[in-house]
């Protein structure tokens, strides 16, 4: 054994000046990696065992690292970044490698654009990192060390040091909000580091929901813990936040039966005094492309996601013509269509290095253009609809009165009725669905009354139809009721 691994030192020594200098990287588990396992540079693909040796931790830190942190997130990329998409890595499994399908289609699903504030919640938890101290070649791959073709082959060119265990949860939160002020202060009111079962935690996202009455909805992503996370609503940030601590909790009581390996760290075959990857150049403008079109791709989902939402959501903004919509629609076809053309250039770059292409090239060899999109003018947003001012209501079964709807910040309202109950309450404006919620405490004749008004508003704001619902004294029906404007809130200009 100890001429053949002067031999593999030869070898290294007659090839040092083609190595591609790769250091470690970590990576999203790949089903097939373990401890020694070998793996491809570009594609992250497992492969034979290349390397043996003793695992071991840390000497004097077996403990637990926990974070859990809520933070603002105004780009695909930085929600990548916390899903342990390395965009920067040398590797082009840190970008578009197997193992990071889930973890890539949870960042595309959460739709990330700009006329939005999004927050993403991120809880790690990671038990004791264990890896191979003193790596070296199995016997297997000595036997092919100078056949650097069968060599990469059979074993790649990089090999899995280490495995970090434990669990990933990610959630991401988008509140619709007026304007980039609004969006500045729910940010800096959530924002922070928070100890594990945190009731401030608890306590800034209620307070947000009460002050803002913005319309939230959440995603949630996770590796390890529980397997029975309830969803519940998914437009109740609370349930996303009991469902990371749920995530937490049960790395205390159980930690062995939820964890997971969650990440492996990849480190070259070279440090095991094994061969250095053959065509060296070939291999490193690959990389060059894969990391070129991992940043390309972040940024153009970001701009597919604005135009989408642009489209999906025409009446938050104001458009100069009916031409601007329609070049709107056209740029987001084209920017999926330059999204298609960045994954077929990095695949041609993961699977044949040598015929890797910068997508400008590559589009120009399948007869095609890059970029199609041109980003248009866009719309400005609109302003805030104000729905201040006194509506004349009629209940089936209960009467008629007047509400005074005074501002309150953002889409919020105080609202005061006039007649019947005089009841007063707080109101809340829906915008993506001309809703108006009344949540209410009667006075006078129905002493203790509570419940809920709920219309839908025609496009003017001026006419509307709903419910109303009783949560206490009342006779527990359904009762069909039309709100009317009838003028602006006295003394307003």
């Amino acid at each position: 054994m100890f001429d053949a691994v002067a031999v593999a030192a030869c070898s290294i020594a007659t090839h040092k000046m083609e190595a591609v200098m790769v250091g470690q990287i970590s990576v999203p588990m790949v089903k097939g990696y373990d401890f020694g396992v070998g793996a491809d540079l570009t594609s992250g693909s497992p492969m034979a065992r290349v390397v043996e040796g003793e695992r071991s931790g840390v000497d004097g830190a077996h403990g637990t690292t926990v974070s859990f942190e809520l933070r603002r997130t105004q780009t695909t990329a930085e929600l990548e970044e916390a899903l342990g998409i390395n965009v920067e890595a040398s590797l082009g499994c840190a970008a578009f490698g197997s193992g990071m399908s889930a973890r890539f289609s949870f960042a595309k699903s959460s739709k990330i654009q700009s006329s939005s504030l999004f927050m993403a919640l991120v809880a790690r938890v990671g038990l004791e990192f264990l890896s191979i101290d003193e790596p070296a070649l199995t016997s297997d791959a000595v036997t092919l060390v100078d056949n650097q073709s069968q060599f990469a082959q059979r074993f790649g060119n990089m090999f899995v040091r280490g495995v970090t265990r434990g669990g990933l949860f990610l959630g991401v939160l988008r509140i619709e909000t007026s304007g980039s002020e609004e969006a500045q202060d729910i940010s800096a009111a959530l924002q922070g580091t928070y100890g594990m079962f945190s009731a401030e935690a608890e306590a800034n996202i209620s307070k947000v929901q009460k002050d803002h009455r913005s319309e939230i909805s959440y995603l949630m992503y996770h590796e390890g813990g529980p397997t029975d996370l309830p969803v519940g609503d998914p437009n109740d940030p609370l349930q996303l936040l009991r469902n990371a601590n749920l995530f937490l909790e049960s790395f205390q009581a159980r930690p062995e039966e939820v964890s997971v390996a969650y990440e492996a760290t990849l480190a070259p075959i070279t440090i095991a005094r094994g061969p250095f990857p053959p065509n060296a150049a070939d291999i490193e403008h690959a990389q060059d492309v894969i990391q070129f079109c991992a940043r390309r791709r972040s940024a153009m989902l970001d701009q597919l996601n604005l135009l989408q939402h642009i489209t999906d959501q025409p009446s938050r903004f104001v458009f100069s013509d009916e031409g601007q919509n329609e070049a709107i629609v056209a740029a987001a076809s084209a920017t999926a269509s330059d999204l298609d053309l960045i994954a077929a250039c990095a695949s041609r770059a993961m699977n044949n290095p040598a015929k890797a292409k910068m997508p400008v090239d590559f589009a120009a060899e399948q007869g095609a253009e890059f970029p199609k999109a041109i980003l248009p003018p866009l719309p400005s947003p609109a302003s805030r609809r104000d729905v201040s001012g006194v509506y004349r209501h009629v209940t089936e079964g209960v009467g008629e009165a007047n509400w005074i709807l005074t501002p309150d910040g953002g889409n919020s309202y105080h609202a005061q009725e006039q007649g019947i109950g005089n009841a007063q309450g707080s109101a809340a404006f829906m915008e993506n669905d001309n809703r108006l919620v009344i949540e209410f405490v009667a006075s006078g004749g129905t002493t203790g009354a509570t419940g809920v008004y709920d219309w839908t508003l025609d496009a003017s704001l001026g006419a509307g139809e709903g419910t109303l619902t009783f949560h206490t004294g009342g006779d527990g029906r359904v009762h069909d009721s039309r709100l009317i404007r009838i003028q602006d809130l006295p003394g307003a200009g």
